[in-house]
């Protein structure tokens, strides 16, 4: 699979048949489909090509087999915005019209087809040869643009807008679509297709963002530059490295959560991981193995060691230590106390934050590894695309966005790629896990520490208002009071006037904190899990990620915001159940998905 994506990554959309260099087409594409699992089924598709992704170029038909047809009359690159459903009606028409699965780089045989599924059930492509010569690449356009349709028409200044229709209305075999059924497809493939078109006119042609900008960045610094700094490790040190990658700092409280509080405001780090990859040392070259205790030096600032230790927290202070893949604790909790002597690999960044926040007795150093690092290796791409967000509007600012946000997860990308292959089972697709696959890995320690430099920043600005301090998010901190001081800067944007000590506010300065509301009660239910009332919502309305509603911002891991964006405070009750949450079920044909009952903890 991994050779697959590298070659996918790299092609630039060339033709995946051999020997066959026929002009391709891009299109977007989009299913809707029947929700009853007895009677699964395509009724209705739309086909645009994104070239051209104007309304009424739109191809409309009602069944899988119309669509097929059409799309084997050329050779094409077709993208669905949620391949994981829409891919699964076409694995069970290719399984079940003779064509073969093959793991192969290269489709030579007619009527066979591969795949790229990851482990976790991630679908990236569907590649196909047709019976007729001709083949199609199918890809999963969520993958470059990482959001909802309705956010998309939104983040690229679109005039359209997504509509909707009643998905659960019986539709028989040979249903015609009515004017508002084809008025929705169409709008629903013109949004993405001329976002699309925007992002591969700009030269992002891989498979994933995160792809086209690590190819960005070596473009911009060099192939051979790159090789330099970050040497492919062995599996084994990438492997004891990797323990130490960690993601952001998401904790919500305990002293406010639960109940209805006040007021406060809500701070954003303007560009955390891009800020970090500006501001911060980051490792470089071939580590060194350090027996013991490991302490950073002036040649190798930057150290990832084990260490056994118990801590417990400081009076006023917020916890910082999760451990992950632990039968003793909960993989989310964020630790007060640690009686039982533990082993973590950490980098000095973490181990310096949590001796500040812990009592700690250290039983053992375990050894780790040194590294060189510099400031500055990203600046070129750091700043070349920061200029593009600032000077930009609409589609290129997002692109811009895409850039700067998507680079540092490229580099700790998981060397494991095994993949799941899709079978008939029952009569429907079942995926199967594959033989197991690794590939050499990029520079996970590059990652390491953009990452532990990021969660430095927001927990230590978090503790300079520890009294106030209520709910932080990765990049995100949610501050109570009603003594902040909101007014205007000297370019006239909302800020905080009498911000935390430590904290720098400035509106689009990299790496400060931006004030974004003020709301006036809040309840937090746990991480990623809250509602705040706001008593004015215009000045959120034109951000693209704005989930406002009837005065609330809510957010709730796990629940559709058209469900969670009809909560208020008298809805949050120990026990609640609510319906409306959609969870996939395969059954013969593709894809149902089933309302379940999601329950909204609350302690």
């Amino acid at each position: 699979m991994a050779k697959q994506v590298a070659r996918a990554e790299r092609s630039k959309d060339k033709p995946p048949s051999a020997g066959k260099k026929k002009a391709r087409i891009n299109y977007m594409a989009d299913f809707e489909t029947t929700t009853d699992p007895n009677d699964c089924r395509v009724w209705s598709w739309g086909l645009l090509e994104i070239d051209k992704p104007e309304y009424d170029n739109a191809e409309v038909g009602t069944d899988i087999d119309s669509f097929i047809e059409r799309v084997k009359q050329h050779n094409s690159t077709i993208y669905f915005h949620n391949l994981k459903f829409d891919g699964m009606f076409i694995l069970d028409w290719l399984l079940k019209n003779s064509y073969t699965h093959t793991t192969a780089d290269n489709l030579r045989t007619d009527k066979t087809f591969k795949s790229l599924i990851s482990d976790n059930g991630v679908f990236y492509s569907i590649t196909i040869q047709w019976d007729n010569g001709h083949s199609c690449e199918i890809r999963d356009s969520f993958k470059k643009l990482p959001m909802a349709v309705s956010r998309i028409a939104k983040s690229f200044k679109l005039e359209e807008t997504k509509g909707s229709i009643d998905y659960e209305a019986y539709r028989p075999v040979g249903h015609e679509l009515t004017a508002e059924e084809e008025d929705y497809l169409r709008k629903d493939l013109v949004i993405p297709a001329k976002a699309l078109k925007e992002v591969l006119d700009s030269g992002m042609t891989g498979l994933t963002v995160a792809g086209d900008s690590l190819r960005e960045y070596k473009r911009l610094t060099g192939s051979e530059h790159f090789k330099r700094m970050f040497p492919v490790l062995h599996e084994s040190i990438d492997s004891e490295i990797r323990r130490a990658y960690r993601g952001g700092f998401t904790y919500a409280d305990k002293r406010f959560k639960g109940r209805v509080v006040g007021g406060g405001i809500v701070l954003d780090v303007n560009s955390l991981y891009p800020s970090i990859m500006k501001h911060k040392i980051i490792p470089y070259g071939e580590p060194r193995f350090v027996r013991g205790m490991v302490e950073p030096t002036d040649e190798r600032p930057l150290v990832i060691f084990s260490v056994t230790f118990t801590a417990k927290i400081k009076p006023n202070h917020i916890p910082c230590i999760q451990i992950k893949g632990s039968s003793i604790f909960t993989a989310t909790e964020y630790l007060e106390e640690i009686k039982e002597p533990t082993t973590l690999m950490v980098t000095n960044v973490d181990w310096e934050l949590y001796n500040d926040h812990y009592d700690i007795e250290v039983l053992a150093y375990g050894g780790g590894w040194a590294f060189k690092a510099v400031k500055g290796m990203f600046d070129v791409y750091i700043d070349k695309w920061s200029e593009v967000k600032a000077k930009e509007k609409g589609g290129k600012r997002e692109i811009a966005k895409l850039h700067l946000n998507s680079l540092y997860g490229k580099f700790a990308t998981n060397p494991n790629v095994t993949s799941k292959i899709p079978t008939l089972k029952d009569g429907a697709v079942k995926l199967v896990r594959g033989e197991d696959e690794k590939v050499p890995p990029v520079y996970t320690a590059a990652g390491v520490f953009i990452t532990s430099f990021a969660r430095n920043l927001t927990i230590r600005s978090a503790q300079a208002s520890y009294e106030h301090f209520a709910y932080a998010d990765t990049d995100s901190l949610h501050l109570l009071g009603d003594h902040w001081i909101i007014g205007e800067d000297t370019d006239g944007n909302k800020t905080v006037l009498n911000p935390p000590e430590g904290v720098e506010i400035h509106p689009s300065k990299l790496g400060a904190w931006k004030f974004e509301y003020d709301y006036d009660s809040a309840f937090y239910i746990r991480a990623k899990a809250y509602l705040e009332h706001l008593p004015d919502t215009e000045a959120l309305c034109d951000d693209p990620e704005c989930d406002v509603r009837h005065d609330y911002v809510t957010r709730i891991a796990g629940l559709p915001t058209h469900i969670a964006s009809t909560l208020s405070f008298d809805d949050l009750r120990p026990g609640l159940v609510l319906n409306g949450k959609l969870t996939p079920k395969t059954v013969p044909g593709g894809v149902v998905l089933r309302d379940t009952p999601f329950e909204l903890k609350i302690n």
